[in-house]
Formats: C-alpha cells, structure tokens, sequence
C-alpha cells in the first residue's frame, strides 16, 4: 500500500514538472539563436575593424585585409565560423550560412550572411514557424 501511495506521488509529481518545464527547450532555442546572431555580427564588425587597424589577416586567417570586399569578408566569416556554433533547431548543421532565408520554418536557427551593395547582412529566424518580424532578426553591418 505505501509502494502505490509512493508511486502515486511520483506520478503527480513528474505530471507537474512535465506542465511547468515542457516550454523550457523551445525557450533555450530562441534564446541561443538570439544569442549566436548577436555573437556573429559583432564578430564580424570587430575582425573588420582588426583590417582597419593594420592586420593583413582576420578571421582566424580566412580574410585577407588587402583587397577585401563585403562578398569576401561574408565567405570568410562562414568558414572560420563554421565549427563555432550548431544550428539549436537542426543540431547536426552549423548555423552560420551564406546566402538563404529567414522566412520559413526550416530557416530557424540558422543566421544567414549576405551581401547588399556595400553592406552585410545578417539575417535569423529565432522562434518557429518564422513567418511573422517578431519572430525574426535582421541586422546591417556597413562594410569597412
């Protein structure tokens, strides 16, 4: 009889902790693909300034200060960022990308670099199903 009573209140008690922790992961997601935008974009304004301030390479070697353009600097911060941060949504792919949406689904946790004249682009989809702007994030760097 006390096993069952035991049981009993383990039960309820994993009913509970079910109903107050269930969100907790789709809260950790949004919060890590937040974090991995801010992360890369500053990364990338600081490796540029590191250009201006008289470096011949940046990004762990992968840009060439001299002769650098926009499309150059977006390649190289995919490559040298490429083992640095996974997908929170799709944990086997990296997130930072180039080219690509932020619009569906399936583009949710990548942060997607790309180039507009003269400016970067920095683009994610932080919270599922990523069709409305509060569910995403844009930023512009202006190239230096």
């Amino acid at each position: 009889m006390e096993l069952m009573i035991v049981i009993v209140i383990i039960g309820i008690l994993s009913a509970v902790g079910m109903v107050m922790f269930g969100g907790q992961a789709e809260k950790a997601k949004i919060a890590a693909t937040k974090s991995i935008h801010k992360q890369v974009t500053t990364f990338i304004v600081v490796e540029m300034m590191n250009c201006s301030m008289g470096d011949t390479t940046t990004m762990g070697g992968s840009l060439t200060c001299s002769g650098r353009t926009p499309t150059s600097v977006v390649a190289a911060a995919v490559t040298s960022q490429s083992g640095e941060h996974e997908n929170p949504y799709q944990v086997e792919k990296a997130a930072v990308t180039s080219g690509g949406a932020n619009t569906a689904s399936g583009d949710a946790g990548f942060i997607r670099l790309s180039v507009s004249g003269q400016n970067i682009i920095a683009k994610s989809c932080h919270t599922q199903p990523c069709s409305a702007a509060d569910e995403r994030e844009e930023k512009t760097i202006a190239f230096q």
